[in-house]
């Protein structure tokens, strides 16, 4: 059985469990004091040695981290319901639109965060750098405008179906909007869709 290395009330581990309980796979849950750095301690380094969460340990012990990699390992493992997309080009389109919510978005909304709100947390973790937060904050507004135009006329971001992106994307979006980057009540089509997906099943009673 697959062991899944998880942590409460933390969005990208949040994320992976949305996206095995959508699979409907069964595994092991093993939680790790995420905010007493558990992650971080020797044990957990023998396993992850990027010290992060979630991931995942197969039965021949090979351990998957990166919740977006974990998603698209556990559509070749269960295709059913679909998450990446139905073919080439539809999944090309999922990876695609994963990069530049990554890289326009998630990204420069997490260092925001921790380079301002998050700084005394992060602070024994990672270098701090307070003087870079503020643009990084603009620099994910700017990235939620631009999410928002793209989200024109669909339900979700590639689209009409449901895809592992927006797995990632909802628990750090609604994260970082409660902490430190809101969603501005102009950005309708995001705020519509934010709603749509607390309203979903599984992601919005998780």
């Amino acid at each position: 059985m697959i062991k899944l290395f998880t942590a409460v009330n933390a969005p990208n581990p949040r994320a992976l469990e949305n996206i095995i309980a959508i699979k409907q796979i069964e595994v092991e849950t093993i939680t790790i004091d995420l905010i007493g750095g558990e992650n971080r301690g020797d044990d957990f380094v023998k396993t992850n040695p990027a010290g992060q969460l979630p991931c995942i340990e197969l039965e021949d012990g090979q351990v998957i981290a990166e919740v977006a990699a974990i998603a698209e390992y556990l559509e070749e493992l269960k295709p059913d319901p679909v998450l990446v997309g139905n073919n080439a080009a539809e999944r090309a389109h999922t990876r695609m639109r994963m990069r530049q919510i990554d890289y326009l978005i998630l990204a420069p909304g997490m260092a925001g965060f921790r380079n301002t709100e998050g700084a005394d947390f992060f602070r024994s973790r990672m270098r701090i750098d307070k003087t870079i937060g503020e643009p990084m904050k603009r620099n994910t507004v700017d990235g939620l405008v631009w999410l928002n135009s793209q989200l024109a006329g669909q339900d979700f971001i590639c689209g009409d179906q449901l895809r592992y992106v927006d797995c990632i994307f909802y628990p750090l979006a609604l994260f970082l909007s409660k902490v430190s980057i809101p969603i501005g009540a102009e950005l309708k089509n995001l705020t519509s869709y934010m709603q749509r997906l607390s309203e979903h099943d599984i992601i919005g009673a998780r």
